[in-house]
């Protein structure tokens, strides 16, 4: 069901450009798209023993101007940024919750990691146990291409401070408009081209009445559960099942989506090519905060302390982050694995 070459690329999503790089001994894996082709099968699995083996840690400036150093895997080794639970068989990302970062100096550490092998379709599912979540956070789990926005980006888990609804949502270049039908989410916005609506990307918003404890501190309470996206040309699709819904032939390793019923977000529509906007796709997980979005919208969530010398939202965002990392010990990843079929 699917084919595998010898080339995969690290990409560093830089606003508007990617800078690629050959890894060496990394795999791009290629499915067949077509939906219901056949059985799906393990192409590519990050359980925690090996999980920070199979990704490239990226160092460079935040492109979405947050208060965070991205810091390379040595550093957060060291600095147990990155580790492995082993009484629990989980793996942990998390960032520094001991040191002072104030606003006018480097941002806090944190981590930000990128797969060593890409994927063109597939299943993927995450099986995650707590996220980062609380003032301040902007956390991700998302797919990007090598050449943003014209291979895409799908942005799976995305939040920011104590807001508990998953926003999904997709980027590309001009010429992709998706339909929003046949989902439990609320659609927000049809156009994914990055150059309009200020690149918001075709989303949806995952309200927890419709799709119960999705995001954030309601995820976390009841140990999280696992998020599947599948990837073919005709469509892409997520669901996200609490942790005593997971389905049995997920639990089995033979995940088949025909049975899920309706998925929370269905990505698709007749004026989207799916093929021609999503290619060659690398895994990213991090924690971000403030930024772009965080930092913009910090003073509309009345329970995050505003900052007494802050003129602005963002400055009251980077204020409580840079002087409170006993209050930033939520905001960190938690995860059982990761899988790919094909």
């Amino acid at each position: 069901m699917y084919t595998s070459g010898i080339l995969a690329i690290i990409c560093y999503h830089l606003l508007t450009f990617v800078n690629c790089q050959s890894v060496p001994g990394a795999t791009y894996f290629k499915g067949n798209g077509a939906p219901g082709a056949g059985k799906y099968r393990l192409i590519d699995d990050f359980p925690p023993s090996l999980f920070f083996n199979k990704f490239n840690f990226y160092n460079s400036y935040d492109p979405t101007y947050g208060h965070v150093q991205y810091v390379n895997e040595t550093i957060a080794v060291r600095n147990g940024l990155v580790s492995v639970d082993t009484t629990k068989n989980t793996a942990l990302i998390k960032p520094d919750t001991t040191n002072l970062f104030p606003r006018g100096g480097p941002g806090r550490p944190s981590v930000r990691i990128i797969s060593d092998n890409t994927y063109t379709h597939g299943l993927f599912l995450l099986d995650v146990v707590h996220m980062p979540w609380g003032c301040g956070t902007w956390p991700a789990y998302w797919l990007l291409g090598p050449n943003w926005p014209y291979t895409g980006e799908i942005d799976i888990i995305e939040g920011v401070h104590t807001i508990e609804s998953n926003s999904i949502s997709m980027h590309t270049s001009p010429g992709c408009r998706i339909t929003g039908s046949n989902q439990l989410a609320t659609f927000q916005q049809s156009n994914c081209d990055t150059s309009v609506n200020g690149n918001t990307g075709c989303g949806s918003s995952l309200d927890p009445s419709a799709v119960p404890h999705n995001y954030g501190d309601g995820l976390n309470r009841i140990g999280g559960g696992v998020y599947a996206t599948e990837w073919t040309s005709e469509y892409v699709q997520h669901w996200f099942f609490p942790r005593g819904d997971i389905p049995s032939d997920i639990k089995g390793g033979s995940p088949d989506p025909s049975g899920w019923g309706e998925p929370a977000v269905n990505q698709q529509g007749p004026e989207c090519n799916i093929d021609s906007h999503f290619v060659n796709m690398s895994i990213i997980i991090n924690t971000d905060f403030c930024g772009a979005w965080a930092g913009n919208v910090y003073n509309q969530y009345p329970n995050c302390p505003a900052s007494k010398t802050a003129t602005n939202s963002l400055d009251s965002c980077v204020d409580f982050v840079g002087n409170n990392p006993q209050n930033l010990t939520n905001a960190y990843w938690e995860i059982n694995s990761i899988k790919v079929y094909q």
